[in-house]
């Protein structure tokens, strides 16, 4: 069943998602400041939705063991920026200084593009989430001879220590937590 409504709810949200980018690229005709300022949250509250559907996906593919990694040589640096560039609207809109700190060389990497382009995004999104307005959140990536770090610092209301094993439990929420926010 989630399988079927995700494909369901991903057509439509798609469309809706493609004509908000025409308009905002001025295919329609000029647009207002204003009007220029609620397309844009409008097109990145459509983002959203379509990362909570490819989360269903995911998780449905998970549990029926249809889940597969298809690994080919990525820039890991390349994936980074990219989402940072999708990002930079909603760090502006909380005032947030969004910085990343690329090496200037890295080695291909033997990863699956599509999901890596998921997970950095992820993380990088919750820190802008629980970040205040006027914040910072900070981007790094770095090697050495035995592995690579991605790095995401922020300043934000941070994860208790004894809520930390609880992670990457699925759907698990802090109830208590001060930010009451959604997501998967």
């Amino acid at each position: 069943f989630i399988s079927m409504a995700s494909h369901q709810l991903r057509t439509p949200l798609t469309s809706v998602k493609g004509y908000l980018s025409m308009v905002l690229d001025g295919d329609a005709g000029k647009i207002t400041k204003g009007q220029e300022e609620l397309l844009k949250q409008s097109f990145l509250s459509s983002q959203r939705m379509v990362s909570l559907i490819a989360d269903l996906l995911n998780l449905s593919r998970l549990n029926s063991g249809k889940f597969v990694i298809d690994a080919t040589p990525v820039d890991l640096r390349d994936v980074i920026s990219s989402e940072i560039m999708q990002l930079r609207e909603t760090a502006k809109a909380k005032n947030i200084e969004l910085v990343y700190n690329s090496p200037a060389s890295f080695p291909a990497l033997q990863l699956d593009e599509t999901k890596t382009h998921q997970v950095v995004m992820n993380f990088i999104d919750n820190a802008l989430y629980y970040t205040p307005v006027g914040g910072r959140v900070e981007v790094a990536l770095s090697e050495t001879p035995h592995h690579v770090e991605f790095r995401v610092k922020d300043n934000g209301i941070g994860v208790p220590r004894e809520q930390q094993k609880h992670l990457f439990t699925k759907f698990y929420r802090d109830h208590r937590n001060r930010a009451q926010i959604g997501g998967t």
